[in-house]
């Protein structure tokens, strides 16, 4: 890097500004190195070309193979300047084009939809973006421009940022708390990392806030011990502003959170306010204390309902909409059904009429089309036109919308059709993790998509499970999501994708693939409910599984279903079997369909993974052979 580059005083607008400056665009670039463009107002003025960032990878991965260098944390010192002038000597084998800019915007948010940077693979974070004609990648332009090392930061003048690669691995920046591909910056003195965005962008010197603060705010580099007034927390890593006059002190992004808000966690609007009543609050969201001396969120409808001002503004609760001065509108509902005489509906999933009928006797067949759980006892809808089409009366009522703790946008229920999803007649829902081919509750908002089945739909805040003696709470940070380790599978199949709740009282946890299992099930050999018990209760029940003949420890859940009358035991699995599989729809495995399909057969037939009898409701028939589980399918 240049000696001469690096953060200087300007101003944008007429604003002062810290902002980061190559020496060669303070300067009269040579004609070498100067862009096209006139540098008027429609484009940046002249500076030096830079070279294709995904070849400037290639070319340190190429290093790196060659000279041997691997480190265990999976990142390396960069070695490669920016510069398309200063590498081309380096770059034999490559392409030399230089990327040109694509978008260049004076917007404060990122707004080019469809943009996704081609090194750090973020879809929004900056501004301002480069496109390579070559490899036909877009990128931003902190990514390109990112030089080998920053030296004095205006937010740590003491310390050097230096530019690193990573090998397959994701950090996460303190910044913007998103992950990071490709490359980095990397202080190795006091081990944080910055996306390249996040480390270059311009800083303010002087903010100009009056709805947040009467006064002006001048930028203030030594933050690490100051709390925050409007957040209530000390984040060292984040540009910090002070007013001495009034001894206020604010993060940059938290002068511009908004004033009206809707979270997914809460049915009402809640605002924000500098100071609350006193008293002994907990957030709404992550149950923790809410100190009433700092600013919080809180509920004009419910007097007891305050957030921490953080929680509040995450991007899984909150939809990033400002709704201060916008009317509530009076929401449309949808009936699911129409009554067409006493006990007679026309669902909308369905053509024929529905019959309401209370389940007198155990039939394994008859399964609920929406849930696709058996009817086990209660109230259910049935078709008259004897189509087998059956729906439990609790899911024949599932509203057509509806909102969803898990997701800030409103859900869509639907029907997963044979046509579903281009030749997957399923899906896999974002809280349990499983495939299902039941109804499906959809976000419009599309990148990136949420699905949720009806199971993990109907779990709210706070859920009541019946294994645990306390309620539950959706309390976990995203981040402490992937860690926490659920009681009853410990590391299940997905578990760190699926969801989890835990309890505020205690330190159980569990996953909501764990959380809605049937608690009482049903076996057609048994005129009792089997009652779910988790490992710790094994020893007062019988070691063996019924079915397979095989230990209850060999299920790939550490739980079981077990009848307190009559010692009948068994796994999970070989009860209630890959229950959200419909026959007649399909998945797709490896690019080929795999077809689902009754096990009805006078003679069960043979798994091709497992070489034993198929002994579930459904086969999966995938490249003419028959597999008798998803697991068998997936292995």
């Amino acid at each position: 890097m240049n000696s001469g580059s690096g953060f200087r005083e300007k101003e944008i607008n007429g604003k002062p500004y810290y902002i980061y400056t190559l020496l060669s665009q303070t300067e009269n670039p040579s004609s070498g190195e100067a862009a096209t463009g006139s540098g008027g107002e429609d484009f940046p003025p002249p500076q030096p070309l830079f070279f294709c960032p995904s070849l400037r990878l290639k070319i340190e991965n190429t290093t790196r193979k060659h000279n041997g260098n691997f480190r265990a944390d999976g990142i390396l010192p960069f070695s490669t300047p920016p510069n398309l002038r200063e590498v081309r000597s380096t770059a034999k084998n490559f392409c030399k084009v230089s990327v040109v800019p694509l978008f260049w915007c004076n917007n404060k948010e990122p707004s080019f939809d469809g943009f996704t940077c081609g090194v750090c693979q973020n879809i929004k974070l900056g501004t301002d973006y480069y496109f390579c004609p070559t490899c036909r990648e877009m990128f931003h332009k902190e990514c390109v421009e990112s030089p080998l090392e920053i030296k004095q930061h205006p937010s740590y003048p003491f310390l050097s940022l230096q530019l690193y690669s990573l090998s397959d691995d994701v950090w996460d920046c303190i910044c913007c708390e998103t992950g990071v591909h490709g490359i980095i910056y990397y202080c190795p003195t006091n081990k944080f990392s910055m996306h390249p965005v996040c480390a270059l962008k311009p800083i303010p010197i002087i903010i100009n806030h009056l709805k947040r603060h009467l006064h002006p705010l001048t930028y203030f580099p030594k933050q690490d011990f100051l709390p925050c007034n409007i957040c209530g927390i000390v984040k060292e890593f984040i540009p910090t502003y002070v007013c001495v006059r009034c001894v206020f002190v604010v993060h940059q992004d938290c002068i511009y959170f908004p004033s009206v808000i809707r979270i997914s966690r809460h049915l009402h609007r809640i605002s924000f306010a500098s100071s609350l009543p006193s008293g002994k609050w907990s957030c709404g969201v992550c149950r923790q204390k809410v100190d009433s001396n700092y600013g919080a969120y809180f509920c004009n409808k419910c007097s007891d309902y305050f957030v921490h001002s953080r929680c509040a503004t995450r991007r899984d609760l909150w939809d990033g909409e400002e709704l201060e001065g916008v009317p509530e509108e009076i929401e449309i509902v949808v009936e699911p059904f129409e009554i067409i005489a006493d006990g007679i509906i026309l669902h909308f999933s369905h053509g024929h009429r529905l019959h309401f009928e209370t389940s007198k006797v155990y039939d394994e067949s008859k399964l609920c089309q929406a849930c696709l759980l058996p009817i086990y006892e209660g109230n259910y809808y049935s078709c008259m036109d004897d189509c087998d089409f059956i729906l439990h009366e609790e899911c024949a009522n599932a509203p057509r919308k509806k909102y969803h703790a898990l997701h800030p946008h409103p859900l869509t229920l639907k029907v997963v059709t044979k046509e579903y999803d281009n030749y997957n007649s399923h899906f896999r829902c974002d809280a349990c993790w499983r495939r299902s081919c039941g109804f499906v509750y959809e976000s419009p908002i599309r990148n990136p998509g949420f699905r949720l089945d009806l199971r993990c739909a109907s779990v709210f805040e706070p859920f009541e499970y019946q294994g645990h003696e306390h309620p539950l709470f959706l309390a976990l940070k995203p981040e402490e999501q992937e860690v926490a380790k659920c009681q009853i599978c410990q590391v299940d199949r997905g578990g760190n994708n699926c969801m989890k709740l835990n309890c505020i009282e205690c330190n159980y946890i569990i996953c909501f693939r764990c959380a809605t299992l049937p608690y009482k099930a049903r076996y057609k050999h048994d005129k009792h409910f089997l009652t779910f018990y988790d490992e710790k209760e094994a020893n007062d029940h019988s070691e063996w599984c019924d079915l397979c003949e095989r230990k209850v420890a060999y299920s790939a859940y550490t739980g079981f279903y077990s009848c307190d009358d009559c010692c009948t035991t068994l796994h999970i699995d070989c009860l209630l079997g890959d229950l959200y599989m419909k026959p007649g729809h399909t998945i797709k495995i490896s690019g080929e369909v795999a077809r689902i399909l009754p096990n009805n057969t006078l003679c069960r037939p043979f798994c091709y993974y497992c070489k034993q009898r198929c002994r579930h409701k459904v086969v999966f028939k995938w490249y003419r052979e028959t597999f008798c589980s998803l697991i068998c399918l997936e292995p």
